[in-house]
C-alpha cells in the first residue's frame, strides 16, 4: 500500500477552486454584464473590454483547474482503487475504474458505482481493523447522483422560448454547484478515512518486521546457547 495522501490532497484542493471559479462566474457575471453594458455599434469601448477580460480569466482559470484537477484525480482514483486491493478485494481494477469515470455522459453513473464499492470496501477494512469510527455520509453520494443525473436530463432538455432557456441555464448552473460540493463533502470524508487507514496499515507492517526480527534474534540466541552446551 502507498501512500495516497497528497495526491488525494491536490485533487481537492482543485476541485474547491472549480467550485469557487464556478461560483464566482455565476455570481459575478450577471453584474458585470449589467455595469459595464456592451456598445451598440459593436466597436470596443472600454466596457466590453472589462466583459471580455472577466471572461477570459475566469475561462482560463477554469481551463487550468480542471486540467490539474484530472490529472491528480485520476492518479488518486487509480492509486486508491489499487491500495484497496492489497487489503480487500474490489469489484473494479485500478485502470477499470479511471477508464470507466472517463466514458462521456454516462461517467457520472458509472463513477458512482465505483465510489460506492471503494466506500464499502473501505468500510469493511476499517471495522475490520477496529478503527472505524463513523460511517461514511452515503446520504450525500446519493444526493450527489441524483443532482447529476438532473443536469443530464436538463441538457437534452430542449426549450422553445429564451426565458425558457434563461430558466434552464438557471437551474442547471444551481444544480453544478449543489453536485461539486456534494461530491466535495463526499470526497473530503473518504480522504480522511483514507489516510487512516493507510497509517493502521503501516503500523501493523512496522510491528510485525519487528516482531520477526525479535523472533529471529530469539532463535540465533537459542541456538548459540545449545551450541554452548554441546
Amino acid at each position: 500500500m502507498q501512500d495516497n495522501t497528497k495526491r488525494g490532497e491536490r485533487a481537492l484542493f482543485w476541485m474547491k477552486a472549480i467550485f469557487i471559479i464556478f461560483i464566482l462566474y455565476f455570481f459575478w457575471s450577471a453584474p458585470i454584464n449589467a455595469i459595464f453594458p456592451g456598445a451598440e455599434d459593436n466597436t470596443l469601448a472600454p466596457s466590453v473590454l472589462v466583459r471580455i477580460g472577466f471572461g477570459f480569466l475566469v475561462s482560463i482559470g477554469m481551463l487550468f483547474s480542471l486540467i490539474a484537477f484530472l490529472i491528480y484525480f485520476l492518479s488518486w482514483l487509480h492509486r486508491a482503487v489499487a491500495n484497496l486491493q492489497i487489503v480487500s478485494v474490489t469489484d473494479f481494477s485500478p485502470m477499470g475504474a479511471v477508464l470507466l469515470t472517463c466514458i462521456p455522459l454516462v461517467g457520472f453513473a458509472l463513477h458512482f458505482w465505483i465510489f460506492n464499492d471503494m466506500v464499502a470496501r473501505q468500510h469493511d477494512c476499517m471495522y475490520e481493523r477496529g478503527i472505524l469510527k463513523e460511517r461514511f455520509p452515503k446520504k450525500f453520494l446519493i444526493a450527489w447522483f441524483l443532482v447529476s443525473l438532473g443536469i443530464l436530463a436538463l441538457m437534452f432538455t430542449g426549450t422553445g422560448n429564451t426565458s425558457g432557456q434563461s430558466i434552464k441555464g438557471l437551474i442547471e448552473n444551481i444544480l453544478t454547484v449543489v453536485s461539486i460540493g456534494l461530491y466535495i463533502k463526499c470526497f473530503t470524508f473518504y480522504i480522511a478515512r483514507e489516510r487512516e487507514l493507510y497509517n493502521v496499515h503501516t503500523e501493523t507492517l512496522f510491528r510485525k518486521r519487528v516482531d520477526e526480527i525479535i523472533r529471529e534474534r530469539e532463535i540465533e540466541r537459542a541456538a548459540d546457547q545449545l551450541r554452548d552446551k554441546e
